[in-house]
């Protein structure tokens, strides 16, 4: 009943929002032709003319001339001249050419040729789009093409004859070969789509961001091009003197025009004209737009690769924080609201059911411009872009390929290490309390002991090792480690000999690796007894929580403890980490959960009781303090590390069971039978 009940909502969900796309773009088709039937004067074609007209009729020199502009638009559109603003022409050189045929025609040739330009290119827009996403398809292809049509910026920009689609199409085409990996064609489409360089200032960044040489060599080879294009067609003063005016509108909003005409851009849908309300005005606005694109580019980097979300994001970020835009020019929403379509019906976001109800709410607020506010389709943008900034933020990276489990005998071979540093008073009851049968091996690893820790092994018929020197606890691992997958270990659990953890749930640790729930299972004394009833003082208590919140929000992970000594592993797992990159110090064991995490292995956790007395730990406030600021360290390296600066801990590559340092060099190694 409830499965009936959600198909029929979903039904409604997709009916309605076709029914709405369809209805959107009937009625905006209608107003348009009432447009086309008047006089013509109201869409700012007339600017666009104004450019061709100059070209033709004075040359190359005179197109971004605002008085000559100026001069032309008055005549197009018979408005007195006291009463005439200028809308200056303020495209590149390239795109001058590419529309100077217009000039040839009437005004109201020209605009019924460019719009019916503009719907092919619509059209060419959907298709492409379409037919390249993964998940689009059936009823959800029918009402995003309903959707796209209505939309209400791409109106706008077939009304006004605007340049919109024609950056549109190119850059969907872009898209469209970066989530392929066609990398070079990425840069090809992407400079093709220049024609409002202020609306991609990420692009670039990306290829950079992602060390995409072929996108940044496809990319500077049609720019140059571009260029070379229009200094042959326009001369090389017009196209140093847009470079110069571009700069200049993008800082200040103004454009040079020798004293003889002044003209501000007020931009009223920019995030810079927003942010200009706070003290300072302009400069803080820029500054402030400077910060927020610096985010946005680290973002980008961040790893790993998500080629259609990393698109997708730098896309609405260049548009919500370029210094200039308009109405019009949210129709690059388009790509954006079908990436993340795509990806939240592959089920590849962390949260789709939001993304669908910000690509709702965003879209009603785009679209709605006119009956809420002029502002509502600069907030609806803005939401996308802080979607897919959070959605980029949280991605995991994806598992490293990993060969199956495979047994070696009847089970597993399971090797206990005790990595022990004055454990002679409780080492005895430790190792007496491991289930009998349940370890294979049993190895000791000393850390410089001044007491009879070595004897008592050695008693007990464990394999000892002993360090020359103390290398620290998670020195001391590392050698256990090493030295376990020397011995043919395929499970390795780590357990105290200070007799703070019970060794009786050994099994249970080792049954979740060996039935392949997991490759790292921790005992969580938060799945267990209270900590507080067990004695875990209140100090540990706070430092823990908090600690582990942390590292949950940062890692995307769910665990109850990230800091408990009680640990099992499988052999490929302690093979694939480059552990003996870690720290010698107790931070030894975040690294290995955050290493854990970054490599994609699964982690277990099984209740476990923690022990507190006198002899079973020798952490005290001042060293969990140190371990608590060590660990946030370890965590900022782990973002520093997904944003692309690469840490070796971090890199998966160890040959650590393969080149163990010897026995001899580091330690007195002894088995008795």
């Amino acid at each position: 009943m409830t499965s009936l009940r959600a198909r029929r909502w979903t039904s409604l969900a997709f009916a309605g929002a076709a029914g709405a796309g369809l209805g959107s773009f009937l009625f905006w088709t209608g107003y348009w032709f009432t447009v086309v039937s008047g006089n013509l004067k109201g869409p700012d074609f007339f600017s666009f003319y104004s450019g061709a007209r100059l070209f033709v009729t004075r040359g190359g020199s005179a197109v971004y001339d605002l008085v000559l502009q100026r001069e032309v638009q008055i005549q197009v559109t018979s408005q007195p001249p006291d009463r005439f603003i200028v809308l200056p022409y303020f495209h590149p050189p390239f795109y001058t050419l590419l529309i100077a045929p217009l000039g040839y025609l009437t005004y109201r040739q020209a605009y019924i040729a460019m719009a019916i330009f503009n719907v092919i290119l619509a059209a060419a827009l959907i298709v492409l789009l379409v037919r390249n996403s993964r998940n689009i398809h059936g009823r959800a292809a029918v009402v995003a093409v309903a959707l796209t049509a209505g939309f209400f910026p791409l109106f706008v920009t077939i009304l006004q004859g605007q340049s919109d689609l024609v950056v549109l199409v190119p850059l969907a085409a872009a898209y469209v070969a970066w989530a392929r990996g066609r990398l070079g064609w990425a840069g090809i489409f992407t400079a093709l789509a220049l024609s409002k360089p202020q609306l991609l200032l990420l692009l670039p960044v990306l290829f950079l961001a992602r060390r995409a040489w072929r996108a940044l060599a496809g990319f500077a080879v049609v720019l140059l091009a571009l260029g070379a294009i229009s200094v042959a067609g326009l001369g090389f003063g017009p196209v140093v003197g847009y470079l110069k005016a571009l700069g200049a509108w993008a800082i200040g909003g103004s454009l040079p025009t020798n004293g003889q005409l002044a003209y501000t851009d007020p931009a009223v849908y920019s995030l810079k004209n927003i942010l200009q309300v706070l003290p300072g005005g302009t400069p803080t606005a820029l500054v402030i737009l400077l910060f927020l694109l610096a985010l946005a580019a680290l973002s980008l980097s961040w790893r790993p690769d998500k080629p259609r979300l990393d698109f997708a994001l730098a896309i609405a970020a260049s548009l919500v924080l370029s210094p200039h835009q308009n109405v019009h020019d949210l129709a690059l929403l388009v790509i954006p609201g079908f990436a993340l379509a795509d990806l939240a019906l592959a089920g590849e976001l962390r949260w789709p059911r939001a993304a669908a109800a910000v690509l709702a709410v965003s879209y009603a607020a785009v679209n709605l411009t006119l009956a809420f506010s002029l502002w509502s389709a600069a907030l609806g943008a803005i939401a996308i872009a802080a979607y897919l900034t959070l959605e980029r933020l949280a991605v995991r990276p994806d598992p490293i390929p990993l060969d199956e489990f495979k047994e070696s005998g009847p089970r597993p071979h399971r090797v206990i290490v005790l990595p022990a540093y004055k454990a002679a008073k409780t080492l005895k009851e430790v190792v007496g309390e491991i289930p009998a049968g349940h370890a294979d091996r049993i190895l000791l690893v000393d850390d410089a002991s001044s007491d009879a820790t070595v004897s008592v092994a050695t008693a007990l018929s464990l394999d000892v090792i002993r360090h020359k020197k103390n290398l620290g606890y998670g020195g001391n691992q590392k050698t256990c480690y090493r030295h376990a997958l020397q011995m043919g270990a395929d499970v390795v659990v780590m357990l105290h000999p200070d007799g703070q953890y019970d060794p009786a749930i050994i099994p249970n640790l080792c049954r979740v690796i060996e039935e392949g729930e997991a490759d790292i299972v921790l005992g969580s004394r938060w799945l267990g007894l209270d900590p507080a009833k067990a004695g875990m003082p209140w100090w540990k208590m706070l430092g823990n929580r908090f600690l582990t919140g942390v590292e949950n929000r940062v890692l995307g992970l769910h665990l109850s403890e990230y800091h408990t000594g009680y640990r099992a592993y499988s052999r490929r797992f302690l093979e694939a980490i480059p552990f003996l990159e870690n720290s010698n110090d107790f931070v030894f064991d975040t690294q290995v959960l955050i290493q854990a995490a970054t490599f994609g292995f699964k982690i277990g956790e099984v209740p476990a009781i923690g022990k507190y007395h006198e002899d079973a730990s020798s952490v005290n406030f001042q060293t969990s303090a140190v371990y608590g600021l060590q660990t946030l360290a370890m965590l900022v390296r782990y973002i520093v590390h997904r944003a692309g600066f690469q840490s070796r801990w971090l890199t998966p590559s160890s040959d650590s069971d393969k080149e163990a340092l010897s026995v001899g060099k580091v330690a007195h190694h002894g088995h008795v039978q």
